[in-house]
């Protein structure tokens, strides 16, 4: 019997028979707090206290969730008092976070997190589909500066995918900044000044202040890389039909179980027909493969958590998505606002128990 089944429990979603048509403007749920009201022209949600939430009624009786993407509107509304709080605003860059924490009614408030941010790279675009050339890209990157400088210190380095906190954790190979290991590497590979791309999320200030930084270390070693920002949507296309060569993100959630390492890493996880995601390095070794099955069936969890070690000790060498860093999980918040405790999922379930005085 394969032993399946709690690796893969995930939470489904289940409504009354016949209201699958009124979930955009009544949605039914079952958390702390109960839908109220959609107004549409404010883009906002008002919810209310479920009192009898199975683990205890919200000490804050209302709240209203509002969306705001543009990020000085955000920081404008922070500001002003139109917004409270600000869980995990990633659309503000962390000179600003750091700006409204000099503000007198503001504090910023950071956790560890676990979510993952990340280089893809195109295992079967020329030249990454040489792995020395891929190893050169992991040693050029100075991530330690990157955190210090550019990200204020709100994000811990990386050296896998899973966070550190997770039972299969192993840091396999490390890339710690070293760019004359990296000239080396490229001279080895043959590396003939061939053009990358380096294809990002357009629209954040965040990712292209780091974007930037990241192609000068690349270029200091030698690659020939142009940064290139697309709209989401376009973004998430190309990916999914690889056409790209390296490409950052974050991936938000899903990443504390091992069993993450199946859907980035296995050959049959490679997108193309029946197939959406998410192996968009397009990596396939069929040694990985048969680890990472038999970490999945092993009915021992110390068999399986050899098998896993394993497996990314492999990958890690060979290096089709680079580790970057964890986010710290941020908060903006009001200074009348207390009780804020931030999971490293990043998760909201934080709201139930924050206290707001007058």
């Amino acid at each position: 019997m394969k032993n399946q089944l709690l690796s893969n429990l995930v939470a489904i979603p289940v409504i009354a028979e016949g209201t699958a048509e009124t979930q955009k403007d009544t949605p039914i749920g079952s958390g702390p707090f109960k839908f109220v009201r959609f107004d549409a022209s404010q883009n906002t949600v008002e919810m209310e206290a479920f009192a009898d939430y199975f683990e205890g009624s919200p000490k804050v009786p209302k709240i209203l969730v509002k969306t705001v993407t543009d990020a000085s509107s955000l920081q404008a509304e922070l500001q002003t008092g139109g917004v409270d709080i600000a869980p995990m605003p990633t659309n503000l860059p962390p000179d600003t976070l750091n700006i409204l924490g000099q503000d007198a009614n503001l504090k910023i408030e950071q956790f560890d997190g676990s979510n993952i941010q990340y280089i893809g790279l195109n295992t079967r675009s020329a030249p990454l589909d040489k792995v020395k050339v891929r190893q050169a890209i992991g040693y050029a990157v100075d991530r330690d500066k990157l955190i210090r400088e550019l990200l204020s210190g709100q994000a811990k380095k990386a050296n896998s995918i899973l966070p550190e906190s997770s039972w299969a954790y192993t840091p396999g190979v490390e890339y710690n900044y070293d760019p004359a290991k990296a000239k080396q590497l490229l001279a080895e590979a043959g590396y003939k000044n061939e053009p990358i791309k380096f294809k990002f999320s357009s629209g954040n200030a965040a990712f292209n202040s780091y974007v930037q930084a990241i192609q000068n270390n690349l270029k200091e070693v030698g690659l020939n890389v142009e940064i290139e920002p697309l709209d989401p949507g376009t973004l998430r296309d190309q990916l999914r039909n690889g056409q790209f060569q390296l490409n950052t993100g974050v991936w938000i959630g899903g990443n504390q179980d091992p069993i993450f390492l199946k859907d980035l890493f296995t050959t049959g996880r490679i997108p193309g027909p029946g197939v959406a995601c998410c192996n968009r390095s397009r990596y396939s070794n069929p040694e990985v493969d048969t680890l990472i099955q038999e970490a999945i069936d092993a009915i021992d969890r110390e068999v399986a958590k050899v098998k896993y070690q394993a497996a990314w000790a492999k990958i890690s060498e060979e290096l089709p998505l680079m580790p970057l860093w964890y986010p710290a999980n941020m908060v903006v918040a009001n200074k009348r606002i207390s009780g804020i405790r931030v999971s490293p999922s990043g998760d909201w379930g934080f709201i139930r128990n924050i206290e707001l005085s007058k």
